[in-house]
């Protein structure tokens, strides 16, 4: 049965592409095309227009993404083939409303991968990857991203989604549930959900994710939106209650936002502000959580808020940035963050500060030209049983438009650490250089090929063949 599999994959070996996003003010950064993480979107960015007819009003719309992802250094290989489906359909006409499907998902399977093999001179198989992890689970390794109907106006004034899916109000959970959303006035609606949450490497014995909430405009450019969510994962119970107030301002924005996590809470403020006469962004923001949020029973298994379910003590953070666009082709910037733990510290929760720089250079020397360079400097406290650590990061990227259909990408980054390591302070540094390119010759078909070699003194302690690594990523989306 796995070879069939594998023969199934490696029939549509074809692959994604990455697009180059306009710039635009995006909360507290504008978006850039080094803002878009590559090779995570599968099958998003090709879709199919033309679809398969199933009704006289319906039809299918496919998208199969192949990817071939190929791992090699001096001491081991390992590739690892991924079939993606996409399907949607038209929206279909029921009752005084209409219903649509949605569905995605994927196989997966390692080719060459050899994690059984004895590797005792050594502290593990250093290509063991979460695909093995889950391999040794469930081969081909598949997930069911989302397969649900939306119901919108079946009921009036209500939308339900029902089915597997990704919730997405305040919070962002995936659910085997529903999903109910009823409009209660013009610029008002609430909404309650629930469901199983949804995990690919743990199995619940009796877990449930539930809640309530509403949204509404009041007043001119004013939105409030509140939402309470319970947790139930393995007899292990957490409320958690966000509360936001987002008020428009002339060349900007303010947000209020207010938090609890069971017993403790959290206070943040955000503002967003734009100079157009100077083309001058700012942003400022400050967060302070108020109360301890200790021990070890919490649902950490509910993705979306993990890190808000770790050990924590009282801290204030402040972050500040300016962004200035000059010239017509270039957008230099600064930002600062700052935390002050007020109560224990240890080696994840400390005080810090992280100084940032990016210097952007767009349609130069051509349109289709777009050059980023940037640094980041973090530099963090000691604790009773830590040493300060402090972590140097800088890179170079470089996109560039050949014609409509083919582009390609550049760039290297390099970053330093300085961290705890047994009784000593230790420094590694990792250099990464990368090089793509995708063509896209129609609406229906697009390839991709992308390169990453990185160099790092880290695994030195271990085996010095490790210290050079590959990455080659080859991508393909067809759509019909």
């Amino acid at each position: 049965m796995q070879h069939i599999y594998k023969i199934f994959i490696m029939s549509f070996l074809l692959c994604s592409i990455l697009t180059f996003p306009a710039f635009s003010f995006n909360n507290d950064s504008y978006t850039t095309p080094d803002s878009w993480a590559q090779h995570v979107t599968t099958g998003k960015i090709v879709k199919s227009t033309e679809g398969t007819w199933l009704t006289e009003d319906t039809s299918l719309y496919t998208t199969l993404t192949t990817r071939l992802r190929l791992k090699s250094n001096e001491y081991a290989e390992d590739s690892d083939v991924y079939q993606y489906i996409r399907m949607h359909t038209d929206p279909v006409k029921l009752g005084d409303g209409i219903v649509k499907f949605s569905a995605y998902g994927r196989i997966a399977t390692d080719i060459n991968g050899n994690p059984d093999k004895d590797w005792t001179s050594s502290y593990y198989y250093n290509q063991q990857d979460i695909l093995d992890a889950e391999l040794d689970k469930n081969d081909p390794a598949g997930r069911l991203y989302q397969a649900y109907a939306q119901f919108d106006g079946v009921i009036r004034n209500t939308k339900l989604n029902a089915g597997r899916f990704y919730l997405e109000h305040l919070n962002t959970f995936q659910v085997d549930g529903g999903d109910l959303t009823v409009n209660a006035g013009k610029n008002f609606k609430v909404y309650a959900f629930g469901g199983l949450p949804v995990s690919y490497y743990y199995d619940f014995d009796n877990a449930s994710v539930y809640g309530v909430g509403a949204q509404g405009a009041f007043a001119e450019n004013t939105r409030i939106q509140a939402e309470y969510t319970a947790m139930d994962i393995d007899d292990i119970d957490d409320d958690y209650t966000q509360i936001r107030l987002i008020q428009a301002i002339p060349n900007g924005s303010v947000m209020l936002g207010f938090s609890t996590l069971n017993d403790a809470a959290t206070y943040s403020a955000d503002i967003d502000y734009q100079i157009p006469a100077t083309n001058t962004i700012i942003t400022l923001g400050y967060e302070k959580l108020n109360d301890n949020i200790e021990g070890s029973d919490k649902t950490y298994l509910v993705n979306p808020i993990t890190y808000a379910l770790m050990d924590q003590s009282k801290y204030s953070r402040y972050k500040a940035s300016v962004y200035q666009a000059f010239l017509d082709y270039f957008v230099a910037g600064v930002s600062y963050e700052t935390k002050s733990v007020d109560g224990d510290e240890d080696f994840d929760n400390r005080d810090f500060r992280k100084y940032g720089f990016k210097f952007d250079i767009n349609g130069l020397p051509t349109e289709k030209t777009y050059i980023s360079i940037s640094a980041d400097k973090w530099d963090i406290d000691e604790t009773s049983t830590t040493d300060d650590n402090n972590r140097f990061q800088y890179g170079l990227q470089i996109s560039q438009g050949i014609t409509e259909q083919i582009s390609m990408w550049a760039g290297t980054s390099f970053s330093r650490y300085e961290y705890d390591y047994l009784t000593d302070t230790r420094k590694d540094s990792v250099r990464s250089y990368y090089v793509g390119a995708e063509y896209q010759p129609n609406e229906m078909f697009a390839v991709m090929a992308d390169i990453t070699r990185e160099e790092t003194d880290f695994y030195d302690d271990i085996d010095s063949d490790l210290s050079k690594s590959y990455t080659v990523e080859l991508w393909a989306n067809v759509s019909f």
